[in-house]
């Protein structure tokens, strides 16, 4: 690593950190033999107590990253200083080898300043040899660097011009007896691991071919996965690395390698995430992910297997596991990882690979155990009548892990399907050029075959009854399984409409009034699947007798006309919240209330945004809509006259276009203003027309957005086709719904 080679400095002393701080222990810990260890550590020793990590609680994050800087520093000039050394060493050979030849000491005192003293005279060089005497010269025979006998040296000597910090090797390389016994060489360990980060040993600076030639991702990945096993199954061994008191809290245990696991998953994660170096490290990091993930499916399956009566104490998931989730859902949703850049290959080297790709067959290799996450985790329905088992009113109730649980698969489902339904139907990734932007049909089905779609169903049947927290993930959940449904509206979509839970409740008109676009698209989707007047089947059920079969009806609507109601009173809703919003805009002096109206005016046409953005962004949106619209004969007249009212609302509305209204005058100040009692009544009128104009353009902005979603339902409507709509509007430049709901 250290040898003779191109690499610049900067480079060689991050490949130097790198085995300094976690080459090095990953070694001593693959081994785990004491005399190995201490041959390493050598005469290194931690800081004292009073240095540590626990003494500098109150200490802030830039300045307990300045101390881990200073540290590193602090070894990097003692290399510095050894090389330093070494050229000084090999001059004073040469100079001594020179002094013992035939030749006079002239050629020793001169020997690099021959070219300034060619043109001196015999005389001098005369005098030179007079002067030179072998006694004067110590030869290598008798030379010792590391004599001190004196108490100081003089001027030419190392110690002083190092100030007490002189770096000798034979010294430093000699075991301190602390290293040699377990509890030291744990401390001496666990301290240099806790210094290691992507950052601070500035890795970022090497090259792909020597990241790669170092094996540095393997190395990375392998001690992550060691770390965080030991540490979730723990070691009752005394004589190894991996070895804790388990009696010591964790506020004084300052020896816990396992605890550091972060340290070597982190530095992979950033150098995954690295584009310059062409995302060199990501395959790397998305096979330890896999690995957290299926290296835990033989405890998910005994949690399975548990009797239910242990159902709330064994239905958490394991650390392995919770982390690899966590992890996958960090690299989903990071800026890295959708740009437009990550639709193509990054980089030239033969690491680099295309990000949504690797990213996306990641997750489509790990399906069959999501599917198995799920069922873990999601409350069991008892078979003895009525209720769930797994509910606990204690604070470790199973809601917190089906909860951290779907918030963790929720964003890699939308990476595969390139969707955000949770929030507002966005598109997750910038841009285009990947060649997998939606889900096809062999991809559904692997999805509905691995069972993990069946698990999305039913945790979302088994949750109806929980707190208002956990109703928000829940409705995310919900829509995320619509985006899945519509993007196989054949395959996903016929199997969940034909979940009897999960239509008694979308299909309901207290979740149409609750959930106003939800209630539409779901609607929309059982009506073009269930009642298309090409499609639909005749009945065939024969009574044995002549009884009648009477059922209460759900409901006496059929779904087509709820989807066209749901959608008339959305555009009333929006003509509503524009005309009341408008009178807000133009109120001189704004309240709270007002505020609060003007924000839910913002949420309710934010409605519309939303519904079409779904028509914009998901394959089959406007098919499956036009097909609940023709399946009653009026349902496609009424809609375009209810599109065509908000846009006539529109059209009225006053654009405030460049507006900069003010109050003239106010802006000229006279000398004499500080004596004016009316200054306070200016600067007041100066704060209004501010307040104004800022209003004026939020609502510019809010006009703008329902304008440009007004237009994308009118082309829909007006195709009549179904084929599909790619029109790229400015809607994500702002974002009048709210994501909380």
């Amino acid at each position: 690593m250290i040898g003779s080679s191109n690499i610049t400095s900067s480079e060689g002393y991050a490949q130097l950190a790198f085995a300094i701080f976690l080459e090095g222990p990953y070694r001593c810990i693959q081994q785990d033999n004491l005399d190995v260890i201490s041959q390493f550590l050598g005469s290194f020793q931690p800081p004292e107590k009073t240095n540590s990590a626990a003494a500098h609680e109150g200490l802030s994050a830039e300045e307990k990253s300045r101390l881990v800087e200073e540290a590193t520093a602090k070894i990097v000039d003692g290399i510095e200083k050894m090389s330093m050394e070494e050229d000084k060493a090999k001059a004073d050979k040469k100079n001594r080898d020179d002094a013992s030849s035939s030749s006079s000491e002239f050629f020793l005192h001169n020997k690099n300043n021959n070219v300034a003293k060619e043109d001196d005279n015999d005389s001098m060089e005369e005098m030179w040899a007079e002067d030179s005497d072998p006694d004067d010269f110590e030869y290598e025979s008798s030379y010792n660097p590391y004599n001190n006998t004196t108490g100081n040296n003089d001027g030419d000597g190392y110690e002083d011009d190092m100030d007490g910090d002189y770096f000798i090797p034979t010294q430093l390389s000699n075991p301190d007896p602390t290293n040699q016994t377990w509890e030291g060489a744990r401390k001496s360990i666990f301290h240099l691991l806790s210094s290691f980060s992507y950052g601070n040993m500035a890795l970022n600076l090497l090259s792909s071919h020597t990241w790669s030639a170092l094996g540095m991702s393997e190395s990375l990945g392998d001690l992550a996965f060691t770390l965080l096993l030991a540490n979730t199954n723990g070691s009752s061994d005394s004589n190894s690395l991996l070895w804790r008191d388990k009696q010591l809290t964790q506020e004084d245990v300052d020896d816990d390698i396992t605890t550091l696991w972060d340290r070597p998953l982190f530095a992979l994660r950033d150098r995954a995430m690295d584009n310059i170096h062409g995302h060199d490290a990501l395959s790397t990091y998305l096979q330890l992910l896999c690995a957290f993930l299926s290296h835990s499916e033989e405890d998910i399956m005994s949690i399975l297997s548990s009797p239910s009566k242990d159902t709330n104490n064994t239905n958490d998931l394991p650390p392995l596991t919770a982390v690899g989730l966590s992890s996958f859902a960090t690299l989903c949703t990071s800026k890295e990882m959708t740009c437009s850049s990550s639709a193509k290959l990054c980089g030239t080297s033969i690491e680099s690979v295309c990000p949504r790709d690797e990213v996306s067959d990641a997750i489509f290799n790990s399906i069959d155990t999501l599917g198995h996450i799920i069922e873990c985790v999601r409350p069991k329905k008892s078979m003895f009548g009525g209720g769930i088992t797994g509910k606990a009113s204690d604070d470790n109730s199973p809601t917190e892990s089906w909860v951290r649980t779907a918030v963790c698969i929720i964003p890699m489902l939308e990476y595969l399907i390139n969707i955000q339904a949770r929030f507002d139907f966005q598109t997750v990734f910038e841009g285009g050029g990947s060649r997998r932007t939606i889900l096809s049909d062999p991809d559904a089905k692997a999805l509905l075959d691995s069972g993990l779609f069946r698990e999305l169903l039913s945790l979302y049947t088994c949750t109806q009854d929980e707190s208002d927290a956990s109703n928000v993930v829940r409705l995310q959940l919900l829509r995320t399984i619509f985006a899945l449904s519509v993007q196989a509206p054949e395959i996903l979509g016929r199997y969940a409409i034909r979940v009897p839970d999960l239509v008694k409740e979308v299909h309901a008109s207290i979740f149409m009034d609750e959930n106003l676009v939800d209630g539409i698209l779901w609607t929309g989707l059982g009506s073009s699947l269930l009642e298309s007047k090409l499609e639909a089947p005749k009945p065939r059920l024969k009574l044995r007798t002549n009884a009648k079969l009477i059922l209460p009806p759900v409901e006496t609507s059929s779904l087509a006309e709820r989807c066209n109601s749901g959608f008339e009173q959305l555009c009333k809703s929006c003509n509503s919240a524009l005309t009341s919003y408008k009178v807000i805009v133009e109120k001189e002096d704004q309240s709270e209330d007002d505020e609060n109206e003007a924000r839910q005016h913002k949420e309710t046409l934010g409605s519309i945004v939303n519904f079409s953005n779904y028509l914009s962004n998901c394959p089959h949106g406007i098919k499956i809509w036009l097909d609940s619209l023709n399946n009653k004969e009026d349902s496609p007249q009424k809609a375009k006259t209810a599109i065509a009212d908000l846009r006539s609302t529109l059209a009225r509305l006053p654009s405030y276009a460049g507006d900069e209204t003010g109050v003239k005058g106010v802006d000229h100040k006279k000398d004499d203003d500080n004596d004016n009692p009316s200054t306070d009544d200016h600067s007041e009128i100066r704060q209004k027309a501010t307040s104004l104009r800022q209003r004026r353009k939020d609502f510019r902005q809010v006009v703008s957005l329902v304008r440009s979603s007004v237009k994308v339902i009118a082309l829909a409507l007006e195709s009549q086709k179904g084929a599909g709509l790619s029109l790229k509007t400015p809607m994500s430049s702002y974002n009048a719904s709210s994501k909380t709901d």
